[in-house]
C-alpha cells in the first residue's frame, strides 16, 4: 500500500509516518526541505521537494496513491488571508492534484475540533472552511475529515510549555475560567487512529472528533490533580487576568505587523482559549475503525521528556 502524507516532518506527521513505516506500508511525503525529511534515514520513504503552494509537487506526491493523509497547516498567524493561503488553498490544489493524478484515492483531512466554532478565530473559520470544500467538491472519493482536540506527546511545542509552567510553579495557567473543559488525546493515539483509517474501507463523506477516553474531557481542577500526581507537587489553578492577556495579546499582533514573525497569543488565540467547552466525543471514530484511545493524561505526561523539572521526593 502506498500513502502520500503532507506535514509530514512536522509534530504528528512524524508519529504518523513512524507508525504507518512500521506497519510495512510505503509511504511518498512532501516536504519544504527534503533534508529534514531525510534525517528520518529510512530509505523507504520516497520525499517529494515542496509545498502546498506547488500544484506540480502536489501531483508527484499523489500520482498512484491508495491514499493520501492530508496534515500539513497553519496554526500561527495574523490575519484571515494567513490561515487560508495554507489551510484553505493549500487544500484546493491538494483536492486539484487528486482529481488529475488520483481521483479514487481516499482522503484522511486532518481538521481540528476549532472549526466545530469557526466565529472564534481566523485559525478555526480556515480550518472550517477547508471541510466545506472537501465536503462540496469530494465527488466519488471517500473523504474522512478528523477533528484532533489539543494532542500533546513527544515533540509538542504548543502543550509542553503549559505542563512545564505547571511543574515547574505549581500554578495551571488558565485563560478563561477553572470550570472550562477541555478533551486531550496523546499523539501516538491520534497516528494510531491514522493507521486504523488506512487499513478500513473509506466510502462517502465522514466527520470524526476523537480524546483519550476521558468523557466530558477535563476541567482545570482535573488537570490539576493529574499533573501534580505526575511530578509530585501541589499544583493549583491560575485564572489569569483577563486585562493584562487581552493586552499581551494586542501587542502580539501589533509587534507581528513589524517583525513578520506570528505569535501563538493573539486576540483570535485567545477567543479559543475562553472557549467553556472543548470537549468531544469518541463515538462515530470508535464505531467505524474500531479504535479506542490506550493513553490518558498520567500515563502521557510520563511518557512525554522535557516537562517536568524534577520530581518532588517526599
Amino acid at each position: 500500500m502506498l500513502v502520500a502524507v503532507t506535514g509530514a516532518t512536522g509534530f504528528i506527521g512524524r508519529r504518523v509516518c513512524s507508525l504507518l513505516r512500521s506497519s510495512g506500508v510505503r509511504l511518498r511525503v512532501l516536504a519544504r526541505d527534503p533534508a529534514v525529511a531525510r534525517r528520518t534515514g529510512d530509505p523507504h520513504i520516497a520525499i517529494v521537494g515542496g509545498d502546498l503552494g506547488s500544484a506540480q509537487a502536489l501531483r508527484e506526491l499523489v500520482a498512484g496513491a491508495d491514499a493520501v493523509i492530508h496534515i500539513a497547516g497553519a496554526v500561527r498567524g495574523i490575519t484571515r488571508a494567513d490561515f487560508d493561503a495554507v489551510n484553505v488553498d493549500g487544500t484546493a490544489r491538494l483536492l486539484a492534484a487528486l482529481d488529475a493524478a488520483a481521483p479514487a484515492a481516499p482522503l484522511l483531512h486532518f481538521s481540528s475540533l476549532a472549526a466545530r466554532e469557526p466565529q472564534l478565530s481566523h485559525y478555526a473559520a480556515s480550518k472550517r472552511a477547508a471541510e466545506r470544500l472537501l465536503e462540496e467538491h469530494r465527488g466519488k472519493r471517500a473523504v474522512t475529515l478528523l477533528r484532533p482536540p489539543a494532542v500533546y506527546g513527544p515533540g509538542d511545542r504548543e502543550m509542553l510549555p503549559v505542563f512545564r509552567f505547571m511543574a515547574r510553579t505549581g500554578l495551571a495557567p488558565c485563560a478563561g475560567r477553572a470550570t472550562d473543559r477541555l478533551s486531550l488525546l496523546f499523539v501516538d493515539d491520534l497516528a494510531q487512529a491514522a493507521c486504523r483509517w488506512c487499513t478500513t474501507p473509506a466510502t462517502g463523506l465522514s466527520t470524526w472528533s476523537l480524546h483519550d477516553g476521558r468523557d466530558g474531557g477535563y476541567d482545570w481542577a482535573a488537570l490539576c490533580a493529574i499533573t501534580a500526581d505526575v511530578c509530585g507537587r501541589a499544583v493549583r489553578v491560575w485564572e489569569i487576568p483577563r486585562r493584562p492577556l487581552d493586552l499581551l495579546a494586542h501587542a502580539n499582533a501589533a509587534l507581528a505587523a513589524w517583525t513578520g514573525h506570528a505569535p501563538m497569543l493573539t486576540p483570535h488565540k485567545l477567543r479559543e482559549l475562553r472557549h467553556p467547552d472543548w470537549s468531544c466525543d469518541n463515538r462515530a471514530i470508535g464505531a467505524a475503525l474500531g479504535w479506542e484511545p490506550r493513553v490518558q493524561l498520567a500515563e502521557g505526561l510520563e511518557a512525554t521528556p522535557g516537562w517536568r523539572a524534577h520530581r518532588t521526593e517526599s
